[in-house]
């Protein structure tokens, strides 16, 4: 049974959680514990163990006088984070071909419209939110937890570091989902596997290019 505290440290990591989700705080932003324990309306305590979980999630880095900065990706960091994907979401594309169920794959291509009608009207913010709700509906329909818990990490630290895929307008990324949700719903799991792996590769470029363009 969980005690009053440690469900108000569970409150204050998902609120925390929360504002990095949403962009309110960014990357190489501080983050003070008095001031999120006002916001929060709690006592200091449960905000610290919030700060320390997301710390050891690899979200926020601590720094001296109880503060934190979120966590900005270097060009080493973007790579590692790429690689591990790339790695993760393989297994889990092949995974999810086999075990999808036939109501996860109508969620699927639903989620796909929601995310092609966006990038039509160049919805940013939208249009990211529904790229990481397909990529872990991939992962969760796979039937492995492990692997969804770690990939769910992996997206946060890219969306809180203002690398997610929300700058990809190209037609090629639209034909790129389409090619892997219908191999997963064709239940073929050897193109799920590889056009996945090309999926991330591809991504990974186009991210690379615009930290490269940003940086010049």
């Amino acid at each position: 049974m969980n005690t009053p505290s440690t469900t108000t440290a569970d409150q204050a990591y998902q609120k925390l959680r929360d504002l990095l989700i949403d962009g309110e705080l960014r990357p190489g932003q501080k983050v003070a514990q008095l001031k999120l324990a006002r916001r929060f309306q709690c006592s200091p305590a449960p905000v610290v163990e919030a700060m320390r979980r997301l710390e050891s999630e690899g979200l926020l880095v601590k720094q001296p006088r109880k503060m934190a900065t979120v966590r900005k990706l270097s060009m080493a960091d973007l790579e590692g984070l790429y690689m591990v994907r790339e790695g993760l979401e393989t297994v889990t594309a092949r995974l999810c071909a086999l075990r999808i169920s036939e109501s996860q794959i109508k969620t699927l291509q639903q989620l796909n419209k929601s995310y092609e009608a966006a990038m039509v009207i160049r919805d940013h913010s939208e249009s990211g939110r529904l790229d990481i709700t397909i990529h872990k509906l991939i992962a969760q329909a796979a039937q492995c937890p492990l692997l969804a818990e770690e990939l769910d990490r992996l997206l946060l630290i890219e969306c809180t570091a203002g690398q997610s895929s929300k700058n990809s307008y190209k037609q090629s990324t639209r034909n790129a989902h389409r090619a892997l949700i219908r191999a997963i719903a064709d239940r073929d799991e050897d193109s799920a596997q590889y056009l996945m792996k090309k999926h991330i590769q591809s991504g990974y470029q186009e991210v690379l290019l615009m930290m490269q363009a940003g940086a010049g």
